[in-house]
């Protein structure tokens, strides 16, 4: 959206100037002189008034849910605050959607007036039909001065983002006692950070502990080494690999039966590993899910990576890159429909 002249009321507002001269020249009335004097002079105060009215104008656009779930009504806050006594009948604005994992780019145009020293507020309704992580951006607005001549194009930086997860319930899920033969023996040389037990004591250090239980900040206040006594909390894992390839509605049948095996899983006290295939990155991204919080946040990592075309890709990559895998869930298209299966490596 871009600064401009209307030209066809500019020839309007010509002509009707033209028929008050007319009518002066005719009648020689005071009145139509006056009138005359006031047309000349409320073009210009109107052209320059929007200068002053686009730059004090604050506009801006969030969402008041960051998180929503698919199916769900969400809604967009937006807020244009003028603090001067200047009006404007038609302020537009280009509201851009942008889909990261879909790569889907929509615009829609909004138009709104602009009352003196007032803020004008809209909820805008948003009805969420799939997965994944939505960004909106103001991608253009423009203020159009009250005799409607000139359209000024205002810069704004305004955007948020929304991420879209399954429903909480997710899908049917199956029999999650076949789906346990893809559990492998967690490792103790997992990614640091990860470590499937709970705190249950500190006590003082005895020979052959870990170096990475000592509490460290506790041993530096008491001039001895303290470690965390741990009890731990499961001694296997559940290996899941989502399928990120297809059309759209079927990878999103998948990201929805993959939200809805984690959580089963979740709720059983059962650590996943789960993977996908970045096609960004050439490898397979890796998140630990231990809990509801660490499950959303696997999922809008995901949602910045994109779709690819070859199907058969993750099963071939798994075999090469993670060998040492004995078995683990693989969830994709399986004629025609998202389906868990385990896959066994020799």
């Amino acid at each position: 959206m871009k600064t401009r002249v209307h030209a066809s009321r500019i020839i309007a507002y010509l002509v009707q100037y033209g028929l008050v001269v007319f009518m002066y020249w005719f009648l020689r009335a005071h009145f139509f002189l006056m009138f005359l004097a006031i047309m000349s002079i409320v073009p210009f105060l109107s052209i320059l008034s929007v200068f002053v009215l686009r730059r004090k104008l604050e506009v801006k656009l969030e969402a008041p849910e960051r998180e929503q779930s698919r199916d769900d009504l969400g809604f967009l806050h937006l807020r244009i605050k003028n603090p001067t006594w200047i009006v404007s009948l038609d302020a537009n604005i280009l509201l851009r959607t942008e889909s990261c994992f879909y790569e889907d780019v929509a615009d829609t145009k909004l138009s709104v007036p602009i009352q003196m020293h007032s803020t004008y507020e809209q909820m805008i309704p948003l009805r969420y039909t799939r997965n994944g992580m939505y960004r909106y951006q103001m991608a253009g607005f423009t203020v159009r001065d009250f005799l409607g001549l000139v359209s000024l194009a205002k810069d704004v930086d305004s955007s948020t983002e929304v991420v879209v997860l399954p429903p909480t319930e997710g899908r049917a899920v199956g029999d999650l006692s076949d789906m346990s033969r893809g559990m492998t023996e967690s490792e103790e040389t997992m990614k640091r950070g990860h470590d499937f037990s709970d705190v249950s004591d500190v006590r003082e250090y005895i020979p052959g502990d870990k170096l990475m239980s000592i509490h460290w900040k506790l041993s530096a206040k008491r001039d001895i080494l303290m470690v965390k006594d741990r009890v731990s909390m499961s001694d296997q894992q559940m290996v899941i690999l989502a399928e990120l390839s297809g059309d759209h509605a079927m990878v999103d049948e998948i990201l929805t039966l993959t939200y809805g095996v984690c959580m089963s899983f979740v709720r059983e006290q059962v650590y996943i590993r789960l993977l996908w295939w970045s096609e960004g990155r050439f490898s397979f991204e890796e998140r630990q899910i231990m809990n509801k919080e660490s499950l959303k946040e696997a999922f809008s990592d995901l949602y910045y990576d994109k779709i690819y075309e070859d199907t058969d890709k993750t099963r071939e990559l798994m075999q090469s890159i993670h060998p040492e895998l004995k078995a683990y869930v693989h969830i994709c298209n399986r004629n025609g429909e998202a389906d868990a299966e385990v896959v066994e490596q020799d």
